[in-house]
């Protein structure tokens, strides 16, 4: 099966997840690549896009957008991950919601889901206690606790689940 693995990752967790998947498949013809590297003409050779983003305010990275945007032709088959520091699935789930809008669109089915919680390495920890100044005593406690959470985010165990979903693909 020819399988193409395209990601947005502005932290390297997105690609980490990418890689795992890509080492799981390592008996099919698997090209990675960061999405904003793809040829959108070359989608239509594939068997199986694996297509995946970090999540951010709710959407998925601006290269996997301009990707399936500009794509006329896409392979049967897509799968889609995400990876994100909330913890909350109201606040990644429009993401794949819009993803699979765009990719059915076009007559593709989506064939899998998977998501990773991970880290935020974005903000720095000035920018992270400033927007937690303007919660309550209470939220802004709620908030470490959700933050701590995803440290080390994706780990083993994630990269694991990710091997293990990227198996699920080829049956």
């Amino acid at each position: 099966m020819k399988i193409l693995i395209c990601y947005h990752s502005q932290t390297g967790n997105t690609e980490k997840i990418a890689r795992a998947m890509k080492e799981a498949l390592e008996s099919e013809d698997v090209d990675i690549l960061p999405a904003a590297n793809v040829n959108q003409a070359s989608l239509k050779d594939y068997d199986l896009v694996i297509v995946g983003s970090g999540v951010y305010a709710g959407a998925v990275g601006a290269s996997v957008k301009a990707l399936l945007k500009k794509a006329t032709e896409l392979p049967p088959r897509f799968a889609v991950f995400t990876t994100h520091a909330n913890p909350d699935p109201a606040m990644y789930r429009d993401a794949f919601r819009l993803l699979r809008k765009g990719i059915e669109k076009v007559g593709s089915q989506v064939v899998g889901e998977f998501d990773c919680q991970g880290e935020n390495l974005v903000s720095t920890e000035e920018q992270v206690e400033k927007l937690l100044e303007s919660l309550s005593p209470e939220e802004r406690e709620a908030a470490r606790v959700r933050i701590e959470g995803t440290r080390g985010h994706p780990d083993d165990e994630d990269l694991a689940n990710a091997q293990k979903f990227a198996k699920t693909l080829l049956g």
